[in-house]
């Protein structure tokens, strides 16, 4: 029976539910919601979402997924093979000031922790012509988030000032290694990598086309399609479970924007 206990994820998320409340007084973060369900009208879809962690001025959301694998490791493509990180986050702000909705959207910001970024994952043993789990559970997670929105929209008072930022975690028991190469040096013959540099790192960016549900304003319809294809993107932060705490600690909104009319 322990067996089939330890083949599901429910350990892994209690776990982690655990150790960052437990931790709390380095880092601030707590657990608001645990496996709370959500529906998004726009597709239809629904769900749980494991975890939402809320920051101590309770103004900063993390919308936790949490993926128990076992054995294997995460790899994540990055061009070129200096050691460059990102700063740069999409995330959903919701802030308004009585009934005057100010921003309902996503919004790229800059925060701590810096680390790689990439818009492509290797999962080793899965067949790459699907899409893969990272991807699925990414943009279900996108799905889940905007839901989340909206339902604290519609739980705001109109006669008060409100603020709240959403970001997307996978947190996982994977390793996570970046793969670093020179594209140039990619074989046309066969389509592989002659050489590469792999380095495990504890958290990465995954940026994509994620397809946010949560319509794109109208402004890009005359936009440049790099433009739209930014505004497509969305990023998921990957972070080993073992490092859980220290994500946390590092976590942090630039002051630039986070004292800044950028939100407002």
């Amino acid at each position: 029976m322990k067996g089939h206990v330890n083949s599901s994820g429910f350990p892994l998320q209690i776990a982690i539910k655990n150790r960052v409340n437990d931790t709390y007084n380095k880092h601030g973060w707590r657990t608001r919601y645990t496996e709370h369900s959500w529906r998004n009208r726009t597709t239809g879809e629904s769900g749980f979402i494991d975890l939402v962690l809320a920051s101590q001025n309770g103004t900063q959301f993390l919308v936790v997924e949490c993926k128990r694998v076992k054995d294997t490791s995460w790899i994540f493509l990055v061009e070129g093979q200096d050691k460059k990180t990102r700063r740069h986050t999409k995330c959903f702000v919701l802030n308004k000031s009585g009934v005057d909705m100010k921003r309902f959207e996503w919004l790229d910001l800059t925060l701590e922790p810096s680390t790689p970024q990439s818009q492509f994952c290797v999962v080793p043993g899965t067949d790459n012509r699907s899409q893969s789990l990272i991807e699925r559970a990414s943009a279900e997670l996108v799905s889940a988030t905007e839901a989340l929105a909206l339902e604290d929209n519609s739980l705001t008072l109109n006669d008060r000032d409100d603020l709240k930022i959403y970001f997307n975690v996978i947190v996982t028991t994977a390793k996570l290694q970046v793969c670093r190469f020179d594209p140039a040096a990619i074989s046309l013959v066969d389509g592989t990598i002659a050489d590469a540099e792999f380095e495990e790192v504890p958290y990465v960016r995954f940026r994509k086309q994620l397809n946010p549900v949560y319509e794109i304003p109208e402004v890009y319809a005359v936009a440049g399609s790099i433009d739209v294809a930014r505004v497509k993107e969305n990023t998921v932060f990957v972070v080993n479970s073992e490092y859980i705490s220290n994500f946390l600690e590092d976590f942090e909104i630039d002051d630039g924007h986070a004292n800044s009319r950028y939100l407002r």
